[in-house]
């Protein structure tokens, strides 16, 4: 697809689809290091579906259930983030993002992999993480392995990146009522949902305000091995809807800057992050926390 047409598919879609675009040593090497060393590891990991750090559950097929975050900055597993890295950071994902949104360089924000479908329920990515103005972070879903229809296929609603806002009369509404609004309206939309037939190394990318998720499992003997990245142009600041972090700090890797949203285990950091958790679910004392982290910077998000 031509980089004009390219950008004008996504600006009017709120995604594009780039086939073959991951050379399959990459995602072998990445796949081997997974089962050698994350698969069989006693270690918790932090958790974006169930948002604590647990131990790795396998499904009767072997596969894991919950998913991994920031799997580009393990320092337990340098090796297995090297090869995440080699994938994030390469040239040909920076020239597809180019191509799709016209700015020239691009910094890491977050990871994800997934071995059996977590069944994400839908949502969009500005309330999380986004840009500074909102609406330009980039997201994208790389398939590892050619991805089964029963395995619960990834999925976006078209064109819902223009402007769909499911807080403007309620700027203070709860993430839990948030997801609620965005259900409703997908369960209104069903006829809108496109879920496509990914193959090994294809990537669909999709803007902040895109509402995806994944569909539901038809069989548990198929894996859905896959990744998710997130980015900003480097020249915005990082944030969400109601805060802007302009205190975090990048990492470099082949040139390309990257940031972890959430540290490795420790006491300390369980600690912090079951705080939060009372936090977040109200209004209130959620604007509290985040006015602490505008002020000190220092509390891990």
């Amino acid at each position: 697809m031509q980089t004009r047409l390219c950008q004008s598919y996504y600006e009017e879609n709120g995604y594009v689809i780039f086939r073959n675009l991951i050379p399959f040593e990459l995602i072998n090497n990445l796949l081997d290091l997974y089962a050698q060393q994350i698969l069989i590891s006693k270690y918790p990991f932090f958790r974006q579906n169930t948002g604590k750090y647990e131990l790795t559950h396998l499904n009767e097929f072997g596969y894991a259930t919950q998913s991994f975050l920031d799997i580009h900055d393990y320092e337990k597993y340098p090796k297995f983030s090297d090869a995440a890295k080699e994938i994030f950071c390469s040239e040909k994902i920076q020239d597809a993002l180019r191509q799709t949104t016209g700015y020239e360089s691009f910094n890491l924000m977050q990871t994800m992999l997934f071995d059996a479908n977590t069944e994400t329920q839908p949502h969009q990515d500005c309330w999380y993480l986004d840009t500074v103005p909102n609406g330009y972070l980039i997201g994208i879903w790389i398939a590892l392995e050619d991805i089964n229809e029963n395995a619960g296929r990834f999925y976006i609603l078209p064109k819902t990146n223009k402007n769909l806002d499911f807080r403007s009369d309620k700027p203070n509404i709860s993430v839990s009522e948030w997801l609620k609004r965005i259900n409703e309206y997908v369960s209104m939309h069903q006829q809108d949902i496109v879920a496509p037939d990914l193959k090994k190394g294809d990537v669909l990318f999709f803007n902040s305000k895109t509402i995806h998720g994944s569909l539901p499992t038809i069989s548990s003997r198929f894996s859905r091995k896959s990744l998710t990245a997130h980015y900003i142009p480097s020249n915005y600041q990082f944030g969400n809807l109601f805060i802007t972090k302009d205190y975090i700090t990048y990492k470099t890797y082949k040139g390309v800057q990257f940031y972890r949203s959430k540290p490795d285990f420790s006491l300390m950091n369980d600690l912090i992050l079951r705080t939060k958790s009372v936090f977040y679910n109200s209004p209130i004392l959620l604007k509290i926390l985040r006015q602490l982290y505008s002020k000190f910077g220092r509390i891990r998000n």
